[in-house]
């Protein structure tokens, strides 16, 4: 599922983060995780980034290589479609005349991959839900450059809304708004049965949460309202009601003082910070939610 180069398990999750680079390894029941600044030129700096990568590997203490990132920016296309009922091997041949229609610039230089939702995200009995995801060639072909200049062999690239909620999944059941807050984004995700429903990035970081007075009040409004934006957009495209029971903070944003009881309060909903792991003896830190996420791929929890 999603740029896959390798088909193994037992994988060593890299969050590349704006603000950290963040590792995670389940190894003998417990997790192995470490965390090093990122460089300020971010990707464009890539020897910088991979020193990062080497140094947040090698924090972990795992003698593996076999590594899984997540892809993200605004050049990253992820689509989120209703289809008639079919196969995977249906699925693939339709697609391959249907990607035109879904992509605004097609597939032209871009690396395409798409994956069948639970059917128990409550489609009707004719549909299923699929994900479609596009990123552009040289973006893909950067990060695996980037993993083997760092002595890491990338088996797979993924997505950071799969990563969210296979890493909170033992948090997530029914409907569930699961909002990972890092140093300058947000990833918002609307969920049902620990499957994303719809995403998307948010331009609010969480140091903008702490900053005092006026400013971080306003900034965690603004987030509020964006929760209330995206439930009001998944409703009207999707045609069916979707009350959260839940509100689950992850990132290393989520622990900003007064954030929980702020957001109960506003949104009238109950509000947690997310365990990421659980099940797999969980992780204490929010801020490893994706990279813990992208260590469970392909693992039932």
């Amino acid at each position: 599922m999603f740029w896959s180069f390798l088909k193994r398990r037992h994988y060593l999750g890299i969050d590349l983060g704006t603000t950290a680079v963040k590792a995670a390894v389940y190894q003998g029941r417990q997790w192995l995780t470490a965390s090093v600044p990122a460089p300020q030129g971010g990707l464009a700096d890539s020897q910088a980034m991979v020193a990062a990568v080497a140094e947040a590997a090698s924090r972990t203490g795992w003698r593996g290589r076999r590594a899984v990132t997540a892809v993200s920016g605004e050049r990253v296309i992820v689509r989120y479609l209703r289809l008639p009922r079919m196969t995977p091997e249906e699925l693939k041949s339709g697609m391959a005349y249907e990607i035109e229609n879904y992509l605004p610039t097609g597939a032209r230089d871009m690396v395409v991959d798409w994956a069948i939702l639970d059917a128990g995200n409550g489609a009707a009995g004719d549909q299923m839900p699929v994900l479609l995801a596009a990123a552009p060639r040289e973006q893909v072909t950067g990060l695996y450059q980037l993993f083997h200049a760092a002595g890491l062999d990338l088996v797979a690239i993924d997505l950071v809304p799969l990563a969210l909620c296979r890493a909170l999944a033992g948090e997530a059941a029914g409907a569930t708004v699961i909002v990972d807050i890092g140093g300058r984004w947000s990833n918002l995700v609307l969920a049902r049965e620990g499957r994303p429903l719809f995403s998307r990035v948010v331009a609010i970081g969480g140091g903008e949460f702490s900053q005092p007075g006026i400013t971080g009040s306003s900034r965690m409004a603004e987030m509020a309202q964006e929760i209330r934006r995206s439930l009001e957009f998944y409703r009207s495209q999707a045609g069916t009601a979707f009350n959260p029971e839940r509100l689950i903070l992850t990132g290393g944003g989520a622990q900003v003082e007064g954030l929980v009881d702020y957001y109960r309060e506003e949104l009238g909903v109950t509000v947690i910070i997310g365990r990421p792991g659980t099940g797999f003896n969980g992780s204490p830190d929010p801020a490893l939610a994706v990279a813990v996420g992208l260590a469970l791929r392909e693992r039932e929890i």
